[in-house]
């Protein structure tokens, strides 16, 4: 019985602290934390110049993806990014996918054996900024207005194209 009691303490405990730190994440509405990171190719993308006071393009949106090649659920939605890139695009809304602290050449493998070839894929080796959004799991996908804030999040997989156009569809509003 003793043993029993324990369970639902220990249960209770990690209840509290992760839904502690739910209330803490990122929310629609926030403005988005800029961030520099560099691409597969060593060049450096900056948030800023798609989103924000002073874009240098004409971009309605920018949805930023986090994943790893360990996380089931990203496998299955990275080639759902890649396959919508060009519709999106058309529309204004750019796709940036961050890989979360895997080196360049595990990135580059799971891309090639994926196909995926046209989203901003970007490596954020050491976590900073997954931390700076409070990403608590994988995959989670942040859609970031022109302006530079939060319109929606989704957290975990996101299964098909309708569900992915109608979070963009926010980004256009």
């Amino acid at each position: 019985m003793m043993r029993s009691g324990m369970r639902v303490v220990v249960v209770s405990i990690l209840l509290c602290l992760t839904a502690s730190q739910a209330f803490a994440a990122l929310k629609p509405g926030d403005s988005a934390p800029t961030f520099s990171l560099r691409d597969l190719e060593g060049k450096e993308y900056f948030l800023s110049n798609d989103v924000g006071a002073k874009p240098k393009e004409k971009i309605k949106g920018v949805i930023v993806a986090f994943f790893a090649s360990w996380c089931g659920p990203c496998r299955n939605e990275l080639p759902l990014f890649n396959s919508l890139v060009d519709e999106l695009s058309s529309k204004g809304i750019k796709i940036v996918l961050i890989d979360l602290k895997e080196d360049v050449g595990t990135i580059n493998a799971l891309l090639e054996e994926l196909k995926v070839r046209k989203p901003v894929i970007l490596s954020d080796r050491y976590g900073k900024t997954a931390e700076n959004y409070q990403v608590r799991f994988l995959p989670t996908t942040f859609f970031i207005g022109a302006d530079g804030t939060v319109k929606d999040i989704h957290f975990g997989e996101i299964k098909d194209a309708a569900e992915l156009k109608a979070s963009a569809g926010k980004l256009i509003q």
